[in-house]
C-alpha cells in the first residue's frame, strides 16, 4: 500500500511516518513545509497546483492528514490563516484525493465537542467552543462531502520530540523542574494520548483496509485516563524525581481561549473492529520524558 503523510515533521507526522516506514508491505512517504528536506517532500498544502503534482509524484492510495494549525490561541490570533490550512487546504486535497481514486483519512479533534456530555460517541452532536474547534469541525465536514473519506479524532497529544514545547504536556517538565511557585489548571478534565499509540491505531486501520475493510464517515481514539492538568504536572514531577511542592491546582483557571470541561471520546468504533492499544499512560510519558531527564 502506498501512502502519504501530510504534516510529516510534526509531532503526530512524525511518529505515523516512522511507524508506518517500518512496515514492509506499506511504501509510506510523508511531506512538510517550512521543515522539509531530503527524506521528506516540500510541500504548501495553500498551493492547490503543488499539492496536485505531489499527489502524481507519489500516487498514494491513502493520505494521512496531519497537517494543521493545531494551537487554540494562535487560530484565535490569526483566523484567516488557520481556516486557509485547516479548512481551505482541506478541501482541495480531499478533492484531489477523490479524483486520483486515493482516500484521505483526515485527523480531527475532540474540541469540536462543548465538554458538558462526555464521553462522546462518533455521532454526538457537535458544539466547538473556539474557533480552533469551529475550523476542525468545518475540515471534517469537506472532507466527507468530498469523496470516500474518513475522520480521526483525537485528544491532547504527547510523544517523542527535540523540544518539550512541541506539546504542552512535555512542556510540562520545565514547568515542574522551575522551582517558581505556579498555580496549573485543575478544572479541565483531559485524556493525554500518546502519537506512537495513535501511529499504531492508523497502522490497524490500514491493515484492515489493505484486508478489504471498508472506512468511511468519523472515528476516534484516545487514551483512557482522565486527568486535569496539574494532576499531569505531579505526574511529571515523579517521573522526574523533583518537588512538587511549588505548583498549586487553580480550579478556575483564566484561558485566552475558552476550552471544553471534558471531552471524553468514545472509541467503541474502532474497538469493535478489533483495534487496541492499551499501554499504562505513565509507561509513555516516562518513556517521552527519558531523554530530557
Amino acid at each position: 500500500m502506498r501512502v502519504l503523510v501530510t504534516g510529516a515533521s510534526g509531532l503526530l507526522g512524525r511518529s505515523v511516518l516512522a511507524r508506518l516506514q517500518q512496515q514492509a508491505d506499506i511504501q509510506a512517504t510523508g511531506t512538510a513545509f517550512s521543515r522539509a528536506g531530503d527524506q521528506l517532500i516540500a510541500l504548501n498544502l495553500t498551493d492547490a497546483d503543488q499539492v496536485q503534482r505531489v499527489l502524481d509524484q507519489v500516487r498514494p492510495e491513502v493520505v494521512i492528514h496531519c497537517a494543521a494549525e493545531r494551537w487554540p490561541d494562535r487560530c484565535a490570533q490569526q483566523p484567516e490563516s488557520a481556516w486557509q490550512l485547516n479548512v481551505d487546504s482541506t478541501r482541495a486535497l480531499a478533492e484531489a484525493c477523490a479524483t486520483r481514486g486515493a482516500q484521505l483519512a483526515y485527523i480531527s479533534t475532540d474540541y469540536v465537542f462543548d465538554g458538558q456530555n462526555a464521553p462522546y460517541r462518533h455521532d454526538a452532536p457537535t458544539n466547538p467552543l473556539n474557533f480552533y474547534g469551529r475550523s476542525k469541525l468545518a475540515g471534517e465536514q469537506v472532507v466527507l462531502e468530498s469523496g470516500n473519506h474518513w475522520v480521526l479524532r483525537l485528544p491532547w497529544l504527547f510523544g517523542p520530540t527535540a523540544n518539550l514545547q512541541e506539546s504542552g504536556i512535555t512542556a510540562l517538565l520545565d514547568i515542574v523542574a522551575d522551582k517558581t511557585p505556579v498555580k496549573i489548571d485543575d478544572w479541565a478534565i483531559r485524556f493525554p494520548t500518546s502519537v506512537e499509540e495513535v501511529a499504531d491505531v492508523i497502522h490497524q486501520c490500514l491493515a484492515r483496509i489493505a484486508a478489504g475493510s471498508a472506512f468511511d464517515g468519523i472515528y476516534q481514539w484516545s487514551g483512557s485516563k482522565a486527568t486535569t492538568r496539574y494532576q499531569l504536572a505531579l505526574m511529571v514531577a515523579d517521573i522526574a524525581g523533583v518537588s512538587s511542592d511549588h505548583i498549586q491546582p487553580d480550579s478556575n483557571p483564566v484561558m485566552a481561549e475558552p476550552r471544553p470541561y471534558n471531552c471524553q471520546l468514545d472509541t467503541s468504533r474502532l474497538r469493535d473492529q478489533g483495534i487496541t492499544a492499551d499501554e499504562p499512560l505513565r509507561t509513555q510519558l516516562a518513556r517521552t520524558l527519558a531523554p530530557f531527564l
